[in-house]
């Protein structure tokens, strides 16, 4: 067992309240595990004005309770930050992550059959002799970036070949992922830029395979059974998806499955690469590795989960008034003292470990088997490559905020 990787709750929590909290700060970003753990026990909610307002979830049992409660707590926006729209507005419309009952059930079946297991594992063989040849590219070069130089992207060539675009296509992906959710919540004008770019790309990509498809033209990659086509098709009822839900569910496999995936990955090898012991266990015990990818999951949960309440509630003596914007980080829950043994703690062999890392009920992430495959595979083939390798200067990395949560850069050497 070992405590969690440096740079994770080194400083000191700032005195001054647990409310006007900052999403974006130093703190929340680079070390919020000690906040969160004096919230959870002084302040188990709280509420900042800034980015546009919100309130702040910090227990397990709560955030598992109120992500299972749609009437009480909608989806229709999923921005941590910026302008909240008013009731009967939605945000980014992002099926079925922004969808509530009674479309949710419909949206999410939308992709469902790209997402369960035995079609995720289609991909594996492509995920292994990637993942292999970027680690090969960086153990020649005796060290490099952890996070930009291979989870990054991996990630992003995971999801050009299950929407079987050129893999030119990746850097682009990068930058539009960075700017929507990093800079976005902080940068209205910035997102809004952003938005338009990416609807205007998939809506030409959709108008392509469309017309192929009925041409009769056989798509590379994944064939004629790629996910941009299949959203073109009509469903069972012999109707088309609207554009915007073929658009929107386009944006969502992206999206999703870009950051999260990346950032879970890169703190995943932050951890390895900052405890041996940790490391070398995985080499010797690979038995271990599924138990030991639900224990990093856990540990350094990337996502932050957004609501809005739908009436006014009350919650630990705090009134929350509807319209209000709720936040949920997932890493804070995963640490509640009152649901995990030593949760600060990263045990590789932890075998009670109902983590919220995928989220809870209905909405529990579509692409989690996707994000699995991804992880242990990626973790199996860097240790076949690089079986000893060290963070350079751990202290010195910065967290991304927000939405999701993931080191920027992991800088290391590979080891003899």
């Amino acid at each position: 067992m070992s405590e969690a990787a440096p740079g994770e709750g080194t400083a000191q929590p700032d005195d001054a309240g647990f409310d006007d909290y900052d999403i974006f700060s130093a703190e929340l970003r680079n070390c919020p595990h000690q906040r969160w753990a004096r919230m959870q026990q002084e302040c188990p909610v709280a509420h900042s004005d800034r980015f546009g307002g919100s309130w702040l979830v910090t227990r397990f049992a709560d955030i598992k309770a109120m992500t299972r409660d749609p009437e009480l707590y909608s989806s229709r926006v999923s921005d941590v930050g910026g302008p909240m729209p008013g009731p009967g507005h939605k945000g980014l419309f992002l099926p079925p992550i922004t969808s509530d009952p009674p479309e949710h059930a419909g949206h999410r079946g939308v992709l469902l059959p790209f997402l369960v297991p035995a079609r995720v594992a289609e991909l594996e063989p492509f995920i292994r002799e990637k993942a292999a040849a970027l680690a090969r590219v960086l153990a020649e070069q005796g060290g490099g970036d952890a996070a930009t130089g291979f989870a990054q992207q991996l990630a992003i060539s995971v999801l050009t070949r299950l929407l079987d675009v050129p893999a030119e296509t990746a850097p682009r992906f990068i930058e539009w992922t960075v700017r929507l959710l990093r800079t976005g919540p902080l940068d209205q004008a910035a997102r809004a830029a952003v938005v338009s770019e990416m609807i205007g790309y998939f809506d030409e990509l959709l108008r392509e395979r469309a017309a192929a498809a009925r041409a009769g033209a056989v798509q590379s990659g994944m064939g004629a059974g790629d996910l941009i086509t299949y959203l073109t098709r009509p469903r069972e009822d012999g109707q088309p998806l609207s554009r915007k839900q073929q658009i929107g569910s386009a944006l969502v496999i992206m999206i999703a499955g870009a950051d999260t995936t990346w950032s879970a990955l890169s703190a995943s090898l932050l951890h390895l690469g900052t405890h041996p012991a940790d490391r070398r266990r995985l080499r010797e015990e690979p038995k271990l590795m599924s138990t030991a990818i639900e224990e990093l999951l856990r540990a350094y949960a990337p996502v932050m989960l957004a609501r809005v309440s739908t009436q006014g509630t009350d919650v630990h003596g705090r009134h929350i008034p509807a319209g209000e914007r709720m936040l949920f980080p997932l890493a804070a829950a995963n640490r509640d003292p009152e649901v995990f043994e030593d949760p600060d703690q990263v045990k590789l062999d932890r075998r009670r470990n109902a983590h919220l890392a995928f989220g809870s009920g209905a909405h529990r992430c579509l692409g989690s088997p996707l994000a699995r495959l991804e992880m242990r595979v990626a973790l199996e083939e860097w240790l076949a490559v690089i079986p000893e390798f060290e963070v350079t200067d751990p202290g010195s990395i910065e967290w991304t905020g927000g939405t999701v949560r993931g080191p920027e850069t992991v800088p290391f050497r590979v080891l003899p």
